[in-house]
Protein backbone atom coordinates (compact mmCIF):
# COMPACT_ATOMS: atom_id res chain seq x y z
CA UNK A 1 0.00 0.00 0.00
CA UNK A 2 1.27 3.49 -0.87
CA UNK A 3 2.28 5.71 2.03
CA UNK A 4 0.07 8.77 2.57
CA UNK A 5 3.19 10.98 2.60
CA UNK A 6 3.99 9.95 -1.00
CA UNK A 7 0.56 10.86 -2.35
CA UNK A 8 0.40 13.97 -4.48
CA UNK A 9 -3.14 13.51 -5.76
CA UNK A 10 -5.96 11.38 -4.36
CA UNK A 11 -9.28 11.11 -6.25
CA UNK A 12 -12.12 9.42 -4.39
CA UNK A 13 -15.51 8.49 -5.86
CA UNK A 14 -15.38 11.31 -8.41
CA UNK A 15 -18.57 11.82 -10.44
CA UNK A 16 -19.17 14.45 -13.11
CA UNK A 17 -22.28 15.43 -15.07
CA UNK A 18 -22.75 17.77 -18.03
CA UNK A 19 -26.17 19.30 -18.53
CA UNK A 20 -27.21 20.41 -22.03
CA UNK A 21 -30.81 21.63 -21.97
CA UNK A 22 -32.91 18.65 -20.88
CA UNK A 23 -30.10 16.17 -21.59
CA UNK A 24 -27.67 15.09 -18.85
CA UNK A 25 -24.45 13.22 -19.68
CA UNK A 26 -22.50 11.46 -16.93
CA UNK A 27 -18.99 11.06 -18.38
CA UNK A 28 -17.32 10.17 -15.05
CA UNK A 29 -18.89 7.99 -12.34
CA UNK A 30 -17.37 6.91 -9.00
CA UNK A 31 -13.74 7.09 -10.12
CA UNK A 32 -11.03 6.62 -7.48
CA UNK A 33 -7.33 7.00 -8.31
CA UNK A 34 -4.10 7.78 -6.45
CA UNK A 35 -1.02 9.50 -7.91
CA UNK A 36 2.25 9.28 -5.98
CA UNK A 37 5.30 11.52 -6.05
CA UNK A 38 7.50 10.88 -9.10
CA UNK A 39 5.03 8.37 -10.54
CA UNK A 40 3.36 8.08 -13.96
CA UNK A 41 -0.25 6.93 -13.80
CA UNK A 42 -1.64 5.80 -17.15
CA UNK A 43 -5.35 6.14 -17.96
CA UNK A 44 -6.43 4.14 -21.00
CA UNK A 45 -9.69 3.34 -22.74
CA UNK A 46 -11.75 3.85 -25.87
CA UNK A 47 -12.91 7.21 -27.18
CA UNK A 48 -15.57 8.69 -24.90
CA UNK A 49 -14.68 6.52 -21.90
CA UNK A 50 -14.16 9.55 -19.61
CA UNK A 51 -10.36 9.80 -19.64
CA UNK A 52 -10.08 13.43 -20.75
CA UNK A 53 -13.06 14.52 -18.65
CA UNK A 54 -11.32 13.12 -15.56
CA UNK A 55 -8.28 15.27 -16.39
CA UNK A 56 -10.44 18.36 -16.95
CA UNK A 57 -12.19 17.80 -13.62
CA UNK A 58 -8.81 17.77 -11.86
CA UNK A 59 -7.88 21.02 -13.64
CA UNK A 60 -11.20 22.66 -12.77
CA UNK A 61 -11.84 23.17 -16.48
CA UNK A 62 -15.07 21.27 -17.12
CA UNK A 63 -17.03 22.49 -20.16
CA UNK A 64 -20.08 24.74 -19.88
CA UNK A 65 -22.85 22.91 -18.05
CA UNK A 66 -20.37 20.55 -16.39
CA UNK A 67 -19.96 20.12 -12.65
CA UNK A 68 -18.58 17.68 -10.11
CA UNK A 69 -21.59 16.00 -8.50
CA UNK A 70 -19.76 13.87 -5.98
CA UNK A 71 -16.44 12.77 -4.61
CA UNK A 72 -13.18 14.43 -3.69
CA UNK A 73 -9.97 15.61 -5.42
CA UNK A 74 -7.21 16.03 -2.84
CA UNK A 75 -4.05 17.73 -4.13
CA UNK A 76 -1.30 17.70 -1.51
CA UNK A 77 -3.81 18.11 1.31
CA UNK A 78 -5.85 20.77 -0.50
CA UNK A 79 -9.39 19.91 -1.61
CA UNK A 80 -9.93 21.02 -5.22
CA UNK A 81 -13.67 20.34 -5.47
CA UNK A 82 -15.33 23.66 -4.70
CA UNK A 83 -12.04 25.60 -4.64
CA UNK A 84 -12.56 29.33 -5.39
CA UNK A 85 -11.68 30.37 -8.95
CA UNK A 86 -8.83 32.67 -7.85
CA UNK A 87 -7.18 29.86 -5.86
CA UNK A 88 -7.55 27.49 -8.82
CA UNK A 89 -5.91 30.01 -11.17
CA UNK A 90 -2.90 30.19 -8.86
CA UNK A 91 -2.47 26.40 -9.10
CA UNK A 92 -3.32 25.91 -12.77
CA UNK A 93 -0.23 26.11 -14.98
CA UNK A 94 2.06 26.48 -11.96
CA UNK A 95 1.61 23.38 -9.78
CA UNK A 96 -0.77 21.41 -12.02
CA UNK A 97 -0.48 21.71 -15.79
CA UNK A 98 -2.14 19.98 -18.71
CA UNK A 99 -1.05 19.10 -22.24
CA UNK A 100 -4.23 19.21 -24.31
CA UNK A 101 -5.11 16.82 -27.11
CA UNK A 102 -6.07 19.38 -29.79
CA UNK A 103 -3.10 21.73 -29.98
CA UNK A 104 -4.58 24.04 -32.62
CA UNK A 105 -7.73 24.78 -30.63
CA UNK A 106 -5.79 25.02 -27.34
CA UNK A 107 -3.36 27.66 -28.65
CA UNK A 108 -4.45 31.28 -29.13
CA UNK A 109 -4.42 31.92 -32.91
CA UNK A 110 -3.91 35.68 -32.42
CA UNK A 111 -0.73 35.47 -30.33
CA UNK A 112 2.81 34.41 -31.18
CA UNK A 113 3.97 31.14 -29.68
CA UNK A 114 6.83 32.77 -27.74
CA UNK A 115 4.31 34.96 -25.88
CA UNK A 116 2.09 31.98 -25.07
CA UNK A 117 4.92 29.86 -23.66
CA UNK A 118 6.28 32.82 -21.67
CA UNK A 119 2.88 33.81 -20.23
CA UNK A 120 2.72 31.26 -17.35
CA UNK A 121 6.28 32.17 -16.31
CA UNK A 122 5.34 35.86 -16.08
CA UNK A 123 2.01 35.19 -14.31
CA UNK A 124 3.20 32.68 -11.71
CA UNK A 125 6.89 33.53 -11.22
CA UNK A 126 6.73 37.30 -11.75
CA UNK A 127 9.51 37.13 -14.35
CA UNK A 128 10.33 40.09 -16.55
CA UNK A 129 9.33 40.01 -20.21
CA UNK A 130 12.93 39.33 -21.22
CA UNK A 131 13.50 36.57 -18.65
CA UNK A 132 10.20 34.90 -19.55
CA UNK A 133 11.10 34.98 -23.23
CA UNK A 134 14.47 33.38 -22.48
CA UNK A 135 12.72 30.66 -20.47
CA UNK A 136 10.29 30.12 -23.35
CA UNK A 137 13.17 29.64 -25.80
CA UNK A 138 14.81 27.22 -23.35
CA UNK A 139 11.77 24.95 -22.98
CA UNK A 140 10.98 25.08 -26.71
CA UNK A 141 14.51 23.80 -27.35
CA UNK A 142 14.00 21.22 -24.60
CA UNK A 143 10.97 19.71 -26.40
CA UNK A 144 12.84 19.55 -29.70
CA UNK A 145 11.21 22.39 -31.67
CA UNK A 146 13.47 23.06 -34.69
CA UNK A 147 15.15 26.52 -34.61
CA UNK A 148 13.24 27.70 -31.51
CA UNK A 149 14.66 31.24 -31.62
CA UNK A 150 13.17 31.72 -35.10
CA UNK A 151 9.87 30.03 -34.26
CA UNK A 152 9.23 32.23 -31.22
CA UNK A 153 7.59 34.89 -33.41
CA UNK A 154 5.49 32.47 -35.46
CA UNK A 155 1.73 32.08 -35.03
CA UNK A 156 0.19 28.62 -34.39
CA UNK A 157 -1.16 28.29 -37.94
CA UNK A 158 2.39 28.61 -39.29
CA UNK A 159 3.50 25.41 -37.56
CA UNK A 160 2.82 21.78 -38.42
CA UNK A 161 0.61 19.70 -36.13
CA UNK A 162 3.61 18.05 -34.52
CA UNK A 163 5.33 21.40 -33.89
CA UNK A 164 2.17 22.81 -32.28
CA UNK A 165 2.03 19.78 -29.99
CA UNK A 166 5.59 20.47 -28.86
CA UNK A 167 4.61 24.07 -28.10
CA UNK A 168 1.76 22.77 -25.93
CA UNK A 169 4.18 20.53 -24.02
CA UNK A 170 6.59 23.44 -23.57
CA UNK A 171 3.79 25.60 -22.09
CA UNK A 172 2.93 22.86 -19.60
CA UNK A 173 6.55 22.43 -18.51
CA UNK A 174 7.50 26.12 -18.37
CA UNK A 175 6.88 26.46 -14.61
CA UNK A 176 8.07 22.93 -13.71
CA UNK A 177 4.76 21.87 -12.13
CA UNK A 178 4.39 19.10 -9.56
CA UNK A 179 1.76 17.29 -11.63
CA UNK A 180 1.39 17.19 -15.42
CA UNK A 181 -1.75 15.76 -17.02
CA UNK A 182 -0.77 14.70 -20.54
CA UNK A 183 -3.88 14.11 -22.66
CA UNK A 184 -2.71 12.19 -25.75
CA UNK A 185 0.50 14.29 -25.76
CA UNK A 186 2.02 12.65 -28.83
CA UNK A 187 -1.05 12.28 -31.07
CA UNK A 188 0.33 14.52 -33.83
CA UNK A 189 3.96 13.45 -33.56
CA UNK A 190 5.88 10.97 -35.67
CA UNK A 191 7.19 7.86 -33.92
CA UNK A 192 10.77 9.11 -33.51
CA UNK A 193 9.71 12.40 -31.90
CA UNK A 194 7.01 10.56 -29.91
CA UNK A 195 9.72 8.47 -28.27
CA UNK A 196 11.86 11.57 -27.63
CA UNK A 197 8.98 13.51 -26.03
CA UNK A 198 7.92 10.62 -23.80
CA UNK A 199 11.53 10.01 -22.77
CA UNK A 200 11.85 13.75 -22.08
CA UNK A 201 8.76 13.68 -19.84
CA UNK A 202 10.19 10.63 -18.06
CA UNK A 203 13.51 12.43 -17.54
CA UNK A 204 11.85 15.55 -16.13
CA UNK A 205 9.69 13.41 -13.88
CA UNK A 206 12.80 11.76 -12.42
CA UNK A 207 14.86 14.95 -12.16
CA UNK A 208 12.16 17.21 -10.71
CA UNK A 209 10.19 14.66 -8.75
CA UNK A 210 7.26 15.53 -11.01
CA UNK A 211 4.23 13.24 -11.21
CA UNK A 212 2.32 12.60 -14.42
CA UNK A 213 -1.08 11.36 -15.49
CA UNK A 214 -0.70 9.95 -19.01
CA UNK A 215 -4.01 9.72 -20.89
CA UNK A 216 -3.75 7.67 -24.07
CA UNK A 217 -5.33 5.11 -26.38
CA UNK A 218 -1.95 3.48 -26.97
CA UNK A 219 -1.35 0.39 -24.84
CA UNK A 220 2.26 0.30 -26.08
CA UNK A 221 2.89 3.75 -24.59
CA UNK A 222 1.29 2.59 -21.34
CA UNK A 223 3.47 -0.53 -21.23
CA UNK A 224 6.69 1.47 -21.59
CA UNK A 225 6.03 4.67 -19.66
CA UNK A 226 3.36 4.10 -16.96
CA UNK A 227 4.11 2.76 -13.48
CA UNK A 228 0.44 2.01 -12.83
CA UNK A 229 -2.59 2.01 -15.11
CA UNK A 230 -6.31 2.59 -14.79
CA UNK A 231 -8.57 1.22 -17.54
CA UNK A 232 -11.76 3.28 -18.04
CA UNK A 233 -14.98 2.25 -19.76
CA UNK A 234 -18.26 4.19 -19.94
CA UNK A 235 -17.02 6.69 -17.36
CA UNK A 236 -16.04 4.06 -14.80
CA UNK A 237 -12.84 2.30 -13.81
CA UNK A 238 -12.87 -1.27 -15.09
CA UNK A 239 -9.45 -2.24 -13.74
CA UNK A 240 -6.42 -0.72 -12.01
CA UNK A 241 -3.06 -2.36 -11.39
CA UNK A 242 0.71 -1.85 -11.57
CA UNK A 243 1.55 -1.93 -15.27
CA UNK A 244 3.53 -5.23 -15.28
CA UNK A 245 0.73 -6.92 -13.33
CA UNK A 246 -1.97 -5.67 -15.70
CA UNK A 247 -0.21 -6.97 -18.81
CA UNK A 248 0.75 -10.28 -17.22
CA UNK A 249 -2.57 -11.02 -15.51
CA UNK A 250 -5.41 -9.09 -17.16
CA UNK A 251 -8.68 -9.66 -15.32
CA UNK A 252 -11.46 -7.45 -16.71
CA UNK A 253 -12.96 -8.68 -19.96
CA UNK A 254 -12.78 -5.18 -21.46
CA UNK A 255 -9.04 -4.85 -20.78
CA UNK A 256 -8.60 -8.34 -22.22
CA UNK A 257 -10.37 -7.26 -25.43
CA UNK A 258 -8.34 -4.03 -25.63
CA UNK A 259 -5.09 -5.98 -25.55
CA UNK A 260 -6.42 -8.36 -28.19
CA UNK A 261 -7.11 -5.36 -30.44
CA UNK A 262 -3.44 -4.37 -30.67
CA UNK A 263 -2.16 -5.17 -34.19
CA UNK A 264 1.30 -6.64 -34.67
CA UNK A 265 3.74 -6.90 -37.55
CA UNK A 266 3.31 -10.68 -37.49
CA UNK A 267 -0.44 -10.45 -38.09
CA UNK A 268 -1.61 -12.39 -41.14
CA UNK A 269 -2.66 -9.81 -43.76
CA UNK A 270 -5.28 -12.25 -45.05
CA UNK A 271 -7.20 -12.09 -41.75
CA UNK A 272 -9.21 -9.19 -40.41
CA UNK A 273 -7.89 -7.30 -37.41
CA UNK A 274 -9.76 -8.01 -34.20
CA UNK A 275 -12.01 -5.25 -32.92
CA UNK A 276 -14.40 -5.17 -30.00
CA UNK A 277 -17.92 -5.70 -31.37
CA UNK A 278 -20.59 -3.05 -30.84
CA UNK A 279 -20.09 0.46 -29.47
CA UNK A 280 -19.74 2.07 -26.02
CA UNK A 281 -23.04 2.84 -24.27
CA UNK A 282 -24.92 6.12 -24.28
CA UNK A 283 -23.87 7.94 -21.09
CA UNK A 284 -27.16 9.83 -20.89
CA UNK A 285 -29.05 6.67 -19.97
CA UNK A 286 -26.93 4.41 -17.78
CA UNK A 287 -28.80 1.20 -17.07
CA UNK A 288 -28.27 -1.54 -14.48
CA UNK A 289 -25.56 -4.12 -14.75
CA UNK A 290 -22.08 -4.02 -16.21
CA UNK A 291 -21.80 -1.37 -18.95
CA UNK A 292 -19.57 -3.69 -21.00
CA UNK A 293 -22.09 -6.57 -20.94
CA UNK A 294 -23.65 -5.88 -24.40
CA UNK A 295 -20.19 -6.25 -26.01
CA UNK A 296 -18.76 -9.02 -23.83
CA UNK A 297 -18.58 -12.62 -25.04
CA UNK A 298 -18.69 -13.92 -21.45
CA UNK A 299 -21.73 -11.86 -20.30
CA UNK A 300 -24.53 -13.60 -18.42
CA UNK A 301 -27.89 -12.47 -17.07
CA UNK A 302 -26.12 -11.52 -13.85
CA UNK A 303 -23.83 -9.15 -15.80
CA UNK A 304 -26.83 -7.46 -17.42
CA UNK A 305 -28.74 -7.05 -14.17
CA UNK A 306 -26.14 -6.47 -11.45
CA UNK A 307 -23.27 -3.96 -11.59
CA UNK A 308 -20.05 -5.71 -10.45
CA UNK A 309 -18.37 -4.34 -7.34
CA UNK A 310 -14.59 -3.70 -7.33
CA UNK A 311 -12.57 -6.72 -6.20
CA UNK A 312 -9.04 -6.22 -4.81
CA UNK A 313 -6.39 -8.85 -5.47
CA UNK A 314 -2.76 -9.09 -4.40
CA UNK A 315 -0.35 -6.42 -5.57
CA UNK A 316 -2.86 -3.57 -5.74
CA UNK A 317 -4.79 -5.19 -8.61
CA UNK A 318 -8.46 -4.11 -8.59
CA UNK A 319 -11.12 -5.08 -11.14
CA UNK A 320 -14.90 -4.92 -11.44
CA UNK A 321 -15.94 -8.02 -13.40
CA UNK A 322 -18.31 -10.89 -12.56
CA UNK A 323 -16.36 -13.29 -14.81
CA UNK A 324 -12.68 -12.29 -14.67
CA UNK A 325 -10.56 -13.26 -17.65
CA UNK A 326 -7.84 -15.88 -17.53
CA UNK A 327 -5.17 -16.63 -20.08
CA UNK A 328 -3.49 -14.42 -22.70
CA UNK A 329 -5.33 -11.95 -24.93
CA UNK A 330 -4.37 -14.04 -27.98
CA UNK A 331 -7.16 -16.46 -27.06
CA UNK A 332 -9.71 -13.66 -27.39
CA UNK A 333 -8.29 -12.64 -30.76
CA UNK A 334 -8.34 -16.19 -32.12
CA UNK A 335 -12.05 -16.64 -31.38
CA UNK A 336 -12.92 -13.72 -33.63
CA UNK A 337 -10.96 -14.82 -36.73
CA UNK A 338 -14.14 -15.64 -38.62
CA UNK A 339 -13.95 -13.61 -41.83
CA UNK A 340 -10.98 -13.45 -44.19
CA UNK A 341 -10.07 -10.14 -45.74
CA UNK A 342 -11.49 -9.87 -49.24
CA UNK A 343 -8.68 -9.59 -51.78
CA UNK A 344 -8.24 -6.10 -53.22
CA UNK A 345 -9.25 -5.54 -56.79
CA UNK A 346 -6.41 -5.69 -59.29
CA UNK A 347 -5.06 -2.18 -59.94
CA UNK A 348 -6.05 -0.68 -63.27
CA UNK A 349 -3.25 -0.11 -65.79
CA UNK A 350 -3.75 3.67 -65.81
CA UNK A 351 -3.03 5.41 -62.47
CA UNK A 352 -5.92 7.08 -60.68
CA UNK A 353 -3.63 9.82 -59.35
CA UNK A 354 -0.38 11.16 -60.81
CA UNK A 355 1.84 13.68 -59.04
CA UNK A 356 4.49 15.23 -61.29
CA UNK A 357 7.41 17.28 -59.89
CA UNK A 358 5.23 19.04 -57.31
CA UNK A 359 6.72 22.07 -55.54
CA UNK A 360 5.42 24.50 -52.91
CA UNK A 361 7.30 27.41 -51.33
CA UNK A 362 6.35 30.01 -48.75
CA UNK A 363 7.99 33.42 -48.33
CA UNK A 364 9.60 34.04 -44.94
CA UNK A 365 10.75 37.27 -43.34
CA UNK A 366 13.87 39.07 -44.54
CA UNK A 367 16.07 38.62 -47.57
CA UNK A 368 19.03 36.36 -48.15
CA UNK A 369 22.37 36.86 -49.85
CA UNK A 370 22.38 39.57 -52.57
CA UNK A 371 18.89 40.68 -51.52
CA UNK A 372 17.10 37.53 -52.74
CA UNK A 373 13.74 36.86 -51.12
CA UNK A 374 13.97 34.06 -48.54
CA UNK A 375 11.55 31.17 -49.01
CA UNK A 376 10.67 28.01 -47.12
CA UNK A 377 10.66 25.02 -49.48
CA UNK A 378 7.82 22.94 -48.02
CA UNK A 379 7.59 20.48 -50.96
CA UNK A 380 10.37 20.10 -53.52
CA UNK A 381 10.07 18.01 -56.67
CA UNK A 382 7.75 15.23 -55.42
CA UNK A 383 6.48 12.70 -58.00
CA UNK A 384 4.54 9.44 -57.57
CA UNK A 385 1.53 7.50 -58.88
CA UNK A 386 -1.39 5.81 -57.15
CA UNK A 387 -3.45 3.12 -58.91
CA UNK A 388 -7.18 2.64 -58.47
CA UNK A 389 -7.89 0.46 -55.42
CA UNK A 390 -4.40 1.02 -54.02
CA UNK A 391 -3.36 2.45 -50.65
CA UNK A 392 -0.28 4.66 -50.87
CA UNK A 393 1.46 5.44 -47.59
CA UNK A 394 3.17 8.79 -47.07
CA UNK A 395 5.39 8.93 -43.99
CA UNK A 396 7.95 11.31 -42.53
CA UNK A 397 8.80 13.43 -39.50
CA UNK A 398 6.77 16.43 -38.34
CA UNK A 399 7.22 19.43 -40.61
CA UNK A 400 8.58 17.44 -43.58
CA UNK A 401 5.76 18.51 -45.91
CA UNK A 402 3.25 15.62 -45.71
CA UNK A 403 0.18 17.73 -44.91
CA UNK A 404 1.17 20.47 -47.37
CA UNK A 405 1.41 17.82 -50.08
CA UNK A 406 -1.99 16.43 -49.06
CA UNK A 407 -3.63 19.84 -49.36
CA UNK A 408 -2.23 20.23 -52.88
CA UNK A 409 -3.50 16.78 -53.88
CA UNK A 410 -7.09 17.83 -53.10
CA UNK A 411 -6.56 21.32 -54.63
CA UNK A 412 -6.92 23.23 -51.35
CA UNK A 413 -3.44 24.71 -52.01
CA UNK A 414 -1.93 25.54 -55.38
CA UNK A 415 1.57 24.28 -56.23
CA UNK A 416 4.29 26.71 -57.28
CA UNK A 417 5.04 24.27 -60.10
CA UNK A 418 4.27 20.72 -61.11
CA UNK A 419 0.92 19.01 -61.60
CA UNK A 420 -1.65 16.86 -59.83
CA UNK A 421 -3.51 14.73 -62.37
CA UNK A 422 -6.65 12.95 -61.14
CA UNK A 423 -8.43 10.57 -63.53
CA UNK A 424 -6.51 12.12 -66.39
CA UNK A 425 -7.49 15.70 -65.48
CA UNK A 426 -5.02 18.34 -64.17
CA UNK A 427 -6.93 19.37 -61.02
CA UNK A 428 -4.06 21.58 -59.82
CA UNK A 429 -4.86 24.02 -62.66
CA UNK A 430 -8.65 23.97 -62.38
CA UNK A 431 -10.69 26.88 -61.10
CA UNK A 432 -13.25 26.59 -58.29
CA UNK A 433 -16.20 26.20 -60.72
CA UNK A 434 -14.55 23.28 -62.56
CA UNK A 435 -13.43 21.64 -59.30
CA UNK A 436 -16.89 21.73 -57.71
CA UNK A 437 -18.37 18.60 -59.36
CA UNK A 438 -15.15 16.66 -58.68
CA UNK A 439 -15.04 17.36 -54.94
CA UNK A 440 -17.14 14.30 -54.11
CA UNK A 441 -14.37 12.07 -55.53
CA UNK A 442 -11.38 13.90 -54.05
CA UNK A 443 -11.54 14.29 -50.28
CA UNK A 444 -9.28 14.78 -47.27
CA UNK A 445 -9.50 13.80 -43.59
CA UNK A 446 -7.79 16.55 -41.61
CA UNK A 447 -5.34 16.11 -38.75
CA UNK A 448 -6.88 18.67 -36.36
CA UNK A 449 -10.51 17.60 -36.05
CA UNK A 450 -11.31 20.39 -33.60
CA UNK A 451 -10.22 23.05 -36.08
CA UNK A 452 -11.78 21.33 -39.11
CA UNK A 453 -15.35 21.23 -37.69
CA UNK A 454 -17.41 24.43 -37.55
CA UNK A 455 -18.03 25.03 -33.81
CA UNK A 456 -21.34 26.81 -34.55
CA UNK A 457 -22.92 23.89 -36.40
CA UNK A 458 -24.40 20.66 -35.07
CA UNK A 459 -22.83 17.42 -36.28
CA UNK A 460 -25.90 16.53 -38.37
CA UNK A 461 -25.69 19.85 -40.21
CA UNK A 462 -21.95 19.40 -40.79
CA UNK A 463 -22.50 15.95 -42.34
CA UNK A 464 -25.47 17.04 -44.46
CA UNK A 465 -23.75 20.14 -45.84
CA UNK A 466 -21.44 18.47 -48.43
CA UNK A 467 -24.31 16.26 -49.57
CA UNK A 468 -26.47 19.35 -50.08
CA UNK A 469 -23.70 21.15 -51.98
CA UNK A 470 -23.37 18.15 -54.31
CA UNK A 471 -27.17 17.94 -54.74
CA UNK A 472 -27.45 14.46 -53.24
CA UNK A 473 -31.16 13.83 -52.63
CA UNK A 474 -33.55 15.72 -50.36
CA UNK A 475 -33.10 16.57 -46.67
CA UNK A 476 -34.57 13.23 -45.52
CA UNK A 477 -32.12 11.31 -47.73
CA UNK A 478 -29.19 13.36 -46.47
CA UNK A 479 -30.20 12.84 -42.84
CA UNK A 480 -30.47 9.08 -43.38
CA UNK A 481 -27.06 9.06 -45.04
CA UNK A 482 -25.53 11.02 -42.15
CA UNK A 483 -26.92 8.48 -39.64
CA UNK A 484 -25.53 5.65 -41.76
CA UNK A 485 -22.08 7.24 -41.84
CA UNK A 486 -22.08 7.75 -38.07
CA UNK A 487 -23.01 4.10 -37.56
CA UNK A 488 -20.17 3.05 -39.88
CA UNK A 489 -17.60 4.84 -37.67
CA UNK A 490 -19.11 3.53 -34.43
CA UNK A 491 -21.03 6.61 -33.23
CA UNK A 492 -24.69 6.67 -32.13
CA UNK A 493 -27.29 8.63 -34.09
CA UNK A 494 -27.73 10.96 -31.09
CA UNK A 495 -24.41 12.59 -32.01
CA UNK A 496 -26.32 14.34 -34.84
CA UNK A 497 -27.76 16.87 -32.37
CA UNK A 498 -24.48 17.71 -30.62
CA UNK A 499 -21.91 20.42 -31.30
CA UNK A 500 -18.23 19.55 -31.86
CA UNK A 501 -17.16 20.75 -28.41
CA UNK A 502 -19.57 18.25 -26.82
CA UNK A 503 -17.58 15.33 -28.25
CA UNK A 504 -14.26 13.85 -27.21
CA UNK A 505 -11.22 14.25 -29.45
CA UNK A 506 -11.57 10.70 -30.78
CA UNK A 507 -15.27 11.18 -31.48
CA UNK A 508 -14.56 14.40 -33.40
CA UNK A 509 -11.97 12.54 -35.47
CA UNK A 510 -14.57 9.93 -36.40
CA UNK A 511 -16.95 12.70 -37.49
Amino acid sequence: MDLESDRVLAIRDLSVEIRRGDRVVRPVSDVSLVLNRGETLGIVGETGSGKSMTGLAIMGMLPAGGRVTGGSIDFGGQELVGLPAARYRALRGNEIAMVFQDSLTALNPTRRIGEQVAEPVRLHHGASRRAARERAAEVLALVGLPRPAERMDDYPHQLSGGMRQRVMIAMALACEPRVVIADEPTTALDVTIQAEILDLLDGLRSRLGMSMILITHDMGVIARHADRVGVMYAGRLAETAPTPVLFARTRHRYTHALLASIPSLTHDRDERLFSIPGAPPDLTAAGPGCPFAPRCEAATDRCREERPAPVAEDGGHVHACHHPATGPADRVRSRFRTRPVEPAASPEPAPRLRVVDLRREYPVGGRGLFGARRTLKAVSGVSFEVAAGETFGLVGESGCGKSTLGRMLVALDRPASGEVIFDGEPVSRMGARALGPRRSRLQMMFQDSGAALDPRMRIGTILREPLAIQGAGDRAHRTARARELLRDVGLPAGVMERYPHELSGGQRQRV
